[in-house]
């Protein structure tokens, strides 16, 4: 059953990063609301990205924790258990490239899902364009490790969807280790 998942993302502040910040309160006022079904979040390693993935529903301002203005996109899922139910879920945003359309990307997508299915260590994966954003596309991945998904795409089919991908679409992805919340 389809369900819109809102991912927020931003970059850390150095308090946030220091440890003298905290999202725990809210988080835990964001995990008691209404149609809620799932909250993570994971601080990503700094040999990663200075980046923080949250992935909530975002109720109130997130203050100190935010070194940047923080990007929230609404994306309608068809089956999110998989993909944020592995180690490492991979968020991936194609972004189509002037003159291109929604038209030709979506099926070389559909593709790249077709491939994937079987690949070693994957968990699987859910597609949907980004509410608001026609031009942008959202995808989250599951694997057993970041190793694992560059092993996947370094070469072979999935290599030559992805290449093909690029041509019509910018790609941005991070890879984060996502920890149901504790509050």
């Amino acid at each position: 059953m389809p369900s819109v998942a809102e991912i927020t993302y931003f970059n850390a502040s150095k308090e946030y990063k220091s440890g003298s910040a905290s999202l725990d309160g809210t988080l835990a006022q964001i995990s008691k609301a209404n149609g809620l079904r799932k909250l993570g979040h994971e601080r990503c390693p700094a040999m990663h990205s200075p980046r923080r993935q949250v992935t909530l529903k975002q109720q109130q301002p997130l203050g100190p924790a935010f070194g940047s203005e923080p990007t929230v996109n609404y994306v309608e899922f068809e089956d999110t258990n998989g993909a944020l139910g592995a180690p490492i879920t991979e968020f991936v945003t194609f972004t189509l490239k002037e003159g291109n359309t929604m038209a030709q990307l979506e099926p070389l997508v559909q593709e790249l899902h077709l491939k994937l299915a079987g690949t070693p260590k994957f968990h699987g994966d859910s597609w949907a364009p980004i509410h608001g954003k026609p031009s942008v596309y959202h995808g989250i991945l599951g694997w057993d490790s970041v190793q694992a998904h560059w092993d996947a795409v370094s070469d072979g089919p999935l290599k030559e969807v992805i290449d093909r991908i690029k041509l019509v679409a910018n790609l941005w992805l991070v890879h984060a280790a996502l920890k149901p919340s504790s509050a």
